[in-house]
Order: structure tokens, then C-alpha cells, then sequence
């Protein structure tokens, strides 16, 4: 059940934030259905290595032509990735234009699953390729996301209401 208050004029499109958040996680989601898309890393210094590149040694395009049997293998991986990815991102875009925008508080609930999952990618990533700005992208982006939340803390979780008084 939604609550009655009504949010402050700075938090009432907070929502926005988390539904912009989720469409980026979609387009890059998608790119997981083109494994060839692999070799470009959106988050890496000039010259870093892909994780692809850290984890193999290789380039995608090399490791397809040296050793094709396992560049399908990690390609079948990569689309399931990618239907996972995509599916996630619009459960989370339909959750914060609906049931985060109405202040259903299992929805705020819900929606800490960005903020953790990105941060949760986002050390993976470093992890595998060494790039600082994987870092500073998952902290702007661990940032803005509990911002939005808080914006809306209030409407989610309204202070105790003063007892109703009954008429005799």
C-alpha cells in the first residue's frame, strides 16, 4: 500500500534517477549479445585491457579465430548474461516508474539492488582489468543511487504520526 505523504519538491522525481540508472544497465546489457562488442571497454583508460583481454590474453576477435569452440562457448555465456542483464533492467525501470514512484516501501527495498549490484560489477571489473575509472564511474554511480533513495526516505518511512483524535 503506497503512503499518503507527499514528497518534499526536490525528491519528487527522485525516481527518475533510479529509471535513468536502469536504462543505462539495459543498453549495456545489450551489448552482451554481441560478443564482437567485447573488445571495446566503455570504462577503460586508453590502452587498458578488456576483461576479456585480462582473462584470456587475447583480443576477441583472436581468441574466436584461435580457439572458436571456446570463443562459443564464452559467446552463449556472455547472451545469457545479456538476457539476464536486460531482464533486470526493466524489472527495475517498470519498479521505479511505478511502485517507487507511488512510495511502496518494498519497492525502496528493491531498488538498493542498484547500488549493490553496481558496485558488486564495478569491483569485478577492476578486478579483471586494472582500470582506476571502473572505479571512479562505480562510486559516481554508488553515490547517485542512495541519493535518490534518500530523497524519498520520508515518504517510505513518514516519522510517527500524531494519534487520531475521535470525535464523541
Amino acid at each position: 500500500m503506497a503512503n499518503a505523504g507527499v514528497p518534499k519538491p526536490y525528491a519528487r522525481y527522485a525516481w527518475t534517477l533510479l529509471f535513468a540508472f536502469w536504462a543505462l544497465h539495459l543498453v549495456l546489457s545489450l551489448r552482451d549479445f554481441f560478443p564482437s562488442l567485447q573488445d571495446f571497454c566503455l570504462a577503460c583508460l586508453p590502452r587498458a585491457q578488456t576483461a576479456i583481454q585480462s582473462s584470456t590474453g587475447m583480443t576477441w576477435i583472436q581468441l574466436a579465430s584461435t580457439n572458436p569452440r571456446f570463443a562459443g562457448f564464452l559467446a552463449s555465456i556472455l547472451v545469457d548474461d545479456g538476457i539476464s542483464g536486460v531482464g533486470l533492467a526493466v524489472f527495475g525501470m517498470v519498479v521505479s516508474l511505478t511502485s517507487f514512484r507511488r512510495g511502496e516501501k518494498w519497492a525502496w527495498y528493491v531498488s538498493w539492488s542498484m547500488p549493490i549490484g553496481i558496485l558488486a560489477a564495478q569491483i569485478n571489473v577492476y578486478l579483471l582489468t586494472q582500470s582506476a575509472l571502473v572505479i571512479v564511474l562505480g562510486v559516481a554511480f554508488v553515490l547517485v543511487s542512495p541519493l535518490a533513495l534518500f530523497l524519498r526516505y520520508r515518504q517510505f518511512f513518514p516519522g510517527k504520526m500524531p494519534p487520531r483524535q475521535t470525535s464523541a
